[in-house]
Parts: structure tokens; C-alpha cells; sequence
């Protein structure tokens, strides 16, 4: 029988034998033959990495360092402020923007049509002198056609 090393342990272990399970979550880096693998297991909030009969446990609280996890949230709170909350500001900055100018224009508009019924008035106005001075002419004429004596015919002979 031909005996190999075990990926997991580098133990010599028999060809065609099947190899011990791992324990779920573990992670094998394989070495390059000349040492040991390298296995990576999570227990009890811990991080245990072993290689042959070394073994070194990490806390971990010691791996995410503190503050990680309100730094994460900040930075995912700045990508949604920036792809989200900028084209929104935009657009509320545009519609403001629209606005002021439709409310200048109806000003401006307003400003127009106050000229022009100025304008209006003022022609209204002196045509209606120029009319009060005509019927004053009218009734001046009739007056003086009513006061005139009547004309006397005066025959004419045709036959000089």
C-alpha cells in the first residue's frame, strides 16, 4: 500500500482512503510540499489557524477593529447621499430655477400689459376730448343755422 500525505493534516495516510472530514467553516492552504497546510477555522468568536502542530488563536473583536462597522455604514451612507441624494438636489435646484423664471416672465408680462392699458387709457382719453370738441363744433354750427334770418327768394330773370 502506497501511503500519501493528507491534504488537510499533511499526516501520511493510505492511497484510495478517504480523507477525514474537516470540520464545517475550515479553509486548507495548501503548501508547496515542503511544509505543512495551513487550516483556518472559526470557534467560539475566535479565529484558530493552524499549521501542523502549531495552533494560534485570534479574538475576534482583534481582527474588525472597533469603529469598522460605523466607518462602513458612513461610507455607505456618502455613496447613497452622492448617487442618489445629488441628482435629487439637482433637480429640485432646476425646478426652483424654472420657477423664478416663469415668475419673472409673468412679472415682466404683467409690467407689458400694465404699459399698454396705460397707453390705452391715455388714447381712450383723447379721443374722447377730440369727440366733446366735435359735437361742441356740431351744436355751435346748428345754433347759428337756427339764429340766421330766413332767406328771401329773390326771382331771377332768365329772360335778359
Amino acid at each position: 500500500m502506497q501511503q500519501i500525505p493528507d491534504p488537510v493534516s499533511n499526516a501520511p495516510r493510505i492511497a484510495g482512503a478517504p480523507a477525514a472530514p474537516l470540520p464545517p467553516g475550515t479553509i486548507v492552504f495548501t503548501g508547496d510540499g515542503s511544509g505543512d497546510n495551513v487550516r483556518i477555522n472559526v470557534k467560539g468568536g475566535n479565529v484558530v489557524l493552524t499549521q501542523g502542530t502549531n495552533t494560534t488563536t485570534i479574538p475576534l473583536n482583534d481582527v474588525v477593529p472597533r469603529g469598522l462597522v460605523q466607518m462602513s455604514w458612513a461610507v455607505a451612507a456618502s455613496v447613497i447621499a452622492v448617487f442618489i441624494g445629488w441628482p435629487i438636489a439637482r433637480a429640485v435646484a432646476r425646478y426652483l430655477d424654472r420657477r423664478g423664471r416663469t415668475v419673472r416672465a409673468d412679472n415682466a408680462l404683467e409690467a407689458q400689459l400694465a404699459q399698454r392699458f396705460d397707453a390705452m387709457e391715455r388714447n381712450i382719453d383723447t379721443v374722447a376730448v377730440e369727440m366733446e370738441r366735435l359735437s361742441e363744433a356740431q351744436r355751435f354750427t346748428s345754433k347759428l343755422l337756427e339764429q340766421r334770418p330766413a332767406a328771401v327768394a329773390v326771382p331771377v330773370d332768365t329772360n335778359r
